[in-house]
């Protein structure tokens, strides 16, 4: 998430001001040499649109289950199911994005989340300015069936992110995967 896209044109590098920290849906199987991801998708909200019809189209990308974990401008959607490649959960998103109007995009193969607040740094005293804070935790959109997870991924939201014990536990009953994971440093916008 190096560059973004606003309005379906891309913002330069210099005017991105502010900084923080993403983890990658691409999962690596280091056995198998296989690429595998999970879906996200990052919705702004929009004051033009029914938050409930929204929520009904992005769960269509979402068959197997979903989490959501709020920002300062909307909403985050994160699923631990196991998908082959990055083509098919990277398009989904990008028709999502198109169909809104949102500015959920990346120059990279793989699509991002954030999962540490954002912050800048004053080019004179050096010293670090919380613009916006974590995501938090929302809610389940939609409980996950007995699928392959990323054991990784799931553990990491629980370390890092606060999810709840009993939404842990609704995976219990999932074949879990050791995958690696990968996080990312950026610049973003406010």
């Amino acid at each position: 998430m190096i560059e973004t896209k606003t309005q379906h044109r891309r913002v330069p590098l210099r005017k991105l001001k502010v900084r923080a920290m993403g983890i990658s849906n691409w999962l690596y199987d280091t056995k198998t040499k296989e690429r595998l991801s999970v879906q996200f998708y990052d919705y702004d909200y929009d004051k033009t649109r029914s938050i409930k019809g929204v929520i009904n189209r992005i769960l269509e990308i979402f068959p197997y289950d979903c989490i959501m974990y709020e920002t300062k401008h909307g909403v985050q959607f994160i699923s631990f199911s196991l998908l082959k490649g990055l083509r098919l959960t990277k398009s989904r998103s990008l028709e999502l994005s198109k169909e809104f109007n949102q500015d959920y995009w990346a120059e990279a193969k793989d699509l991002a989340l954030r999962f540490t607040g954002k912050w800048k740094v004053n080019r004179f005293t050096g010293e670090y300015k919380t613009i916006s804070k974590k995501p938090t935790f929302k809610g389940v959109a939609r409980f996950p069936s007995n699928f392959r997870i990323s054991r990784q991924l799931l553990e990491f939201y629980k370390r890092y992110m606060n999810l709840p014990q009993w939404v842990y536990d609704l995976y219990d009953n999932c074949t879990k995967f050791n995958y690696r994971i990968k996080t990312y440093h950026y610049k973003t916008r406010d």
